[in-house]
């Protein structure tokens, strides 16, 4: 009984290997190439071409980031006089100011000078970058080269000026300009205690007779 159980597994095997064979055509081995093989070949084939397009791409990043120079950035004229104010920096909610659970810290219309509640740990200096004789006041200014000021320039190019005078100068953007009520250039800004003190200074041949 056995015998005749496994002979007929067996045959059952066979027949459904029979019956499980399709005869498509004639077949082909397909070899595919190693994808890193053929990007090193592509490479290898095409190197000064290649180094070429990426010399291009890096002196155009290049070129951007040393005429790079933000929109927006209104142009302050030479002041004409010595002159110091205190612009108003009070802000007021635009918006209701909550808590965790929602309820209101301070409602919408409320008004506070931020500078009573913030210290500016440094000074700031306005200038024209493309005006000659404001470039050559900062250079032998006091305000030069210090970590207790910052230079800020209305106008020309920052990276050429942040070779010629040997530290980081920034661009005086729309924000600032309008928040400090900035007019003329040059201008020190200064916190003092709650108040922030910008003065104009007239240089030379610029004042008003």
């Amino acid at each position: 009984m056995r015998k005749l159980v496994l002979l007929i597994f067996l045959a059952g095997l066979i027949f459904a290997k029979e019956a499980n064979i399709f005869y498509l055509g004639k077949t082909y081995d397909f070899a595919e190439e190693d994808l890193l093989i053929a990007i090193k070949k592509y490479i290898e084939d095409n190197k000064e071409y290649l180094e070429s397009k990426l010399n291009k791409m890096r002196d155009t990043a290049k070129n951007r980031i040393k005429n790079y120079k933000p929109e927006g950035i209104k142009p302050l004229t030479p002041a004409k006089k010595n002159r110091v104010f205190y612009p108003d920096l009070t802000y007021t909610l635009d918006r209701d100011i909550t808590d965790a659970e929602g309820k209101i810290i301070y409602p919408k219309g409320f008004t506070f000078n931020p500078l009573k509640y913030a210290h500016l740990s440094y000074g700031i200096v306005v200038i024209n970058g493309k005006n000659p004789t404001e470039v050559e006041w900062f250079k032998n200014s006091k305000y030069a080269n210090t970590i207790a000021y910052r230079l800020l320039i209305t106008d020309g190019n920052y990276y050429k000026l942040t070779k010629e005078l040997n530290q980081n100068v920034y661009y005086c953007m729309p924000q600032i300009q309008e928040r400090f009520q900035l007019k003329h250039t040059p201008s020190i800004i200064i916190q003092k205690g709650d108040k922030m003190e910008v003065r104009e200074i007239c240089l030379g041949s610029n004042k008003e007779n």
